[in-house]
């Protein structure tokens, strides 16, 4: 499962997911590029070069990309992974978290993939790792920006795959819940009169975090997929998500799987 003299850039890289691939990647004479806005804790990673960019400013993501290549030339690994949601009924949810949802989690890994695919074509080499979420298929309560975003991503990996059939690979990484501070980091509605269904479903997805595995798990499941050189869809999480829901989703119809998502959260 080694990564070895590979640049790799990894966005969302100072905490959760991003941490964890950080910390089975370092030492490994790897060449680790991390993009964030805040790097506090993880210091530490002597080795590895951080970025301070806030990808939820699209200008700010196209002008890293294209100083990346000018400075550092094309990466052998792009693991878009940062992310955060937003949890809000749709009558309150924001304008300006309308905005940063599609462009941190769809615009900004779009256009690293703009940048970097058609150079690791061209190079026949590289791994592009998209990270979505089992949300593409069982949607999330009060979070649409986020379930709609991720879907995008998904559908946009899948359309990298039929174009790109040979370099680079490309991984739609459609993971479950896993224990990290996304609920604490994400933006919540707050101070406005929450309904009982808010309450409710916002405990459940609480409930479903706290019960879920921690970040190092999927980071091993995601460097063994890497190391496969494969392009393919990948499942992650616990049992239930990695395994049955996915097996199970083809076969429900849309009404059946609203129900079940209805009585998941709201009972």
């Amino acid at each position: 499962m080694k990564l070895d003299g590979k640049r790799i850039l990894i966005t969302g890289g100072s905490r959760g997911l991003g941490r964890a691939v950080l910390d089975l990647l370092t030492n490994q004479s790897n060449e680790i590029h991390v993009v964030s806005r805040n790097f506090s804790g993880i210091e530490k990673y002597k080795d590895t070069h951080f970025h301070a960019v806030d990808l939820c400013l699209v200008k700010e993501s196209k002008k890293f990309a294209h100083a990346f290549l000018e400075n550092y030339g094309i990466p052998d690994i792009l693991i878009n992974n940062a992310g955060t949601g937003a949890f809000y009924d749709w009558e309150n949810f924001p304008f300006k978290e309308i905005d940063k949802q599609i462009n941190l989690l769809f615009t900004t890994p779009v256009y690293l993939c703009r940048v970097f695919a058609p150079l690791m074509a061209e190079k026949k080499s590289g791994v592009i790792v998209n990270i979505s979420s089992l949300a593409t298929l069982f949607p999330l309560p009060f979070m649409p920006m986020y379930n709609a975003s991720k879907s995008a991503l998904s559908s946009f990996s899948q359309s990298l795959m039929l174009e790109y059939s040979e370099y680079p690979k490309i991984i739609d990484a459609r993971f479950g819940d896993f224990r990290s501070e996304f609920n604490q980091s994400s933006s919540k509605q707050k101070n406005l009169g929450l309904s009982s269904r808010v309450e409710k479903s916002w405990k459940k997805v609480e409930e479903q975090l706290q019960d879920s595995p921690r970040p190092q798990v999927l980071a091993q499941t995601l460097i063994h997929a890497i190391t496969r050189n494969k392009s393919r869809v990948l499942y992650g999480g616990g049992f239930f998500q990695s395994r049955v829901a996915p097996l199970v989703s083809p076969f429900l119809s849309n009404e059946i799987r609203l129900k079940i998502l209805s009585r998941r959260y709201f009972q």
